[in-house]
C-alpha cells in the first residue's frame, strides 16, 4: 500500500468544506499532494458575508477570501479554478472533469448545492437567486436601482436580503408559502419573534403565499401574481426558497443519494460508503440529515480530510445558525422543534424537550446562548 506521502487526495469542491478539508488532511498528516477543484473563478471565500456585507456596503466589495494566497502556499494545495466536476468512477478513482480526467486515492466531496428556481422566474434579468459572489453582486445591482422588491422565500437568505433592501429605503414584500418563516427551523414563538423584527423594520410579509403568474417584458418582470389574487410591482424579484444538493455530477457512479434530502449519504465519520469517498457541507446528508450552516461545512470539511488521512473522528457538533436582520443579531443553537417553548428573557427562547434544555432562539442574547452551546457540547 502507498504511503501518505505518495497518495493523491482529490477534494471536489473549493467552498468553505471543501478548504477544510484540506486543512484538516494536513493537521492529520497527509503529506502527498492535494488538488482542489472548484467551479468558480474565485479562490475560496466566505459566504455569509454575501447576503450582509457585499449588499450593504457603499463600495464594491472584493472577494471574502477565506485564506490568503499565502496560507493557501503553505498547504501546498494545487486549485483548480473554473473547472467543473461532470462524471465520477469509484472503481478506476478518477472524477471527469472540464479541465481532463483526475486520479485519486481518496477523495472529499464537497461540491456544496445550487439555489432552488420556480418555473416562469428564470432568465430574465431583474430575477436573481444568491449562492454566489457573481450572484451577490448581480443582486447588489438590482437594489440599486429598485424602489420595489419582492423577495420569496422568508428563510435567512430571504430575510437578509430584505434587510439590506430595507436599509436602502426599499419597498419590500416577503412572500412565504408556509404559516411563518423559519417554519422547519424554529417553533411558533421563536417564529413570531422573527416576523416581529420584519414588521418593525417596514417589511410586508406575506405568509402562507405563493407565486402563481408573471407579467414581464424585455426589461423583466413588472408584475407578480400571487395565489391570493393580489398583484405586487417589482423591479426586482429575489429567490430564497432553498437550495438542492450538487450531486447531478455523480449519477451512476455508485455514491448513494438520499431519497428525501438528495445529499450524498455518508456516516458521522463522513465516509460515504464507496471505497476511499468521503463528503462534507451543505452536500453531505449525515445519518438522514443535511445541514446548510457555516459551522456544520467547516467542521464536517475537517473531519472529512482527517479520515481520509486515516484519523477516524467522528462529526458530532452542536447545531448553530445566526444571521443579521434589520440590525438584529440572531442566534439559533441545539434543536428548536418538536420542544416545548419557553421565553426566559428579551429576545432569548429556550427551548426543552423531557425536561431537557436542547435549543434556543437568541436576538441580541450572545451570552446566554454561549452558555447554551458549550453545555450542549458538553453532553455530546
Amino acid at each position: 500500500m502507498s504511503s501518505l506521502h505518495d497518495r493523491h487526495l482529490l477534494v471536489v469542491g473549493a467552498g468553505l468544506a471543501g478548504l477544510r478539508a484540506v486543512e484538516g488532511a494536513r493537521q492529520a498528516g497527509w503529506s502527498g499532494p492535494i488538488t482542489m477543484v472548484g467551479d468558480e473563478r474565485h479562490p475560496p471565500y466566505d459566504r455569509p458575508p454575501l447576503s450582509k456585507a457585499v449588499l450593504s456596503g457603499e463600495e464594491e466589495p472584493g472577494v471574502p477570501v477565506l485564506r490568503s494566497s499565502e496560507v493557501l502556499e503553505e498547504l501546498r494545495v494545487h486549485h483548480l479554478s473554473g473547472v467543473r466536476a461532470h462524471g465520477l468512477d469509484t472503481e478506476r478513482r478518477t472524477v471527469a472533469t472540464s479541465a481532463g480526467e483526475l486520479g485519486y486515492d481518496a477523495l472529499v466531496i464537497a461540491t456544496g448545492s445550487t439555489a432552488t428556481t420556480l418555473p416562469g422566474l428564470t432568465g430574465l434579468p431583474n430575477v436573481h437567486v444568491l449562492r454566489r459572489y457573481d450572484d451577490a453582486l448581480a443582486v447588489r445591482d438590482s437594489l440599486a436601482r429598485a424602489r420595489h422588491v419582492v423577495i420569496v422565500g422568508a428563510g435567512f437568505i430571504g430575510s437578509e436580503i430584505a434587510s439590506s433592501a430595507r436599509a436602502r429605503g426599499i419597498e419590500v414584500t416577503v412572500v412565504e408559502a408556509s404559516s411563518r418563516p423559519l417554519e422547519r427551523a424554529v417553533g411558533p414563538l421563536g417564529a413570531a419573534r422573527l416576523m416581529q423584527l420584519h414588521a418593525d423594520a417596514g417589511v410586508r410579509l406575506l405568509t402562507r403565499t405563493t407565486v402563481s403568474g408573471v407579467r414581464s417584458s424585455d426589461r423583466g418582470i413588472e408584475k407578480i401574481e400571487l395565489s391570493t389574487g393580489e398583484t405586487l410591482a417589482a423591479d426586482a424579484v429575489v429567490l430564497g426558497i432553498g437550495a438542492r444538493p450538487a450531486t447531478a455530477w455523480l449519477a451512476g457512479s455508485g455514491v448513494a443519494l438520499d431519497d428525501r434530502t438528495g445529499g450524498v449519504l455518508c456516516d458521522r465519520r463522513l465516509a460515504t460508503g464507496a471505497p476511499g469517498v468521503w463528503a462534507a457541507g451543505d452536500v453531505a446528508c449525515v445519518d438522514g440529515e443535511r445541514s446548510e450552516h457555516w459551522t456544520a461545512a467547516g467542521e464536517q470539511g475537517r473531519v472529512a480530510g482527517a479520515n481520509a488521512a486515516g484519523a477516524g473522528e467522528v462529526f458530532a457538533s452542536v447545531p448553530f445558525a445566526w444571521s443579521t436582520w434589520h440590525g438584529r443579531r440572531i442566534q439559533v443553537v441545539g434543536e428548536t422543534t418538536a420542544a416545548e417553548e419557553e421565553e426566559r428573557e428579551d429576545g432569548f427562547i429556550l427551548y426543552r424537550r423531557d425536561g431537557n434544555e436542547v435549543g434556543a432562539v437568541g436576538i441580541d442574547s450572545p451570552g446566554p446562548i454561549a452558555r447554551l452551546r458549550r453545555a450542549l457540547a458538553g453532553r455530546r
